[in-house]
């Protein structure tokens, strides 16, 4: 497999999903961002800045891929995906209940 087609899941759920629902959930204003680092980066640079740390992340996640075995990199990447999804879900269900 090629990096972008083991990566997919990452794309829709961590990054995709968990910044769209976490820059919609907040400009609401119901929702705050729990952690004290990016809550600090977003105070200061806005919540844009968002894209490119989701940007260098995906450079290091290459990194991974390119020096990991496959055990590694799949636990990887899953773990990775599986983040996206609990933050996506977590960013719509606090918007939805608020």
């Amino acid at each position: 497999m090629t990096f972008l087609k083991d990566i997919i899941p990452v794309l829709l759920l961590y990054v995709l999903g968990d910044t769209i629902t976490t820059v919609y959930a907040l400009q609401t204003g119901y929702f705050y961002e729990g952690n004290p680092i990016l809550y600090e980066i977003f105070m200061t640079y806005g919540y844009i800045s968002l894209i490119p740390l989701k940007i260098g992340f995906m450079f290091l996640l290459y990194h991974v891929y390119r020096n990991a075995n496959r055990y590694y990199w799949n636990i990887t990447r899953y773990s990775v995906s599986f983040i996206g999804l609990l933050a996506t879900l977590s960013n719509t269900l606090a918007v939805i209940h608020a």
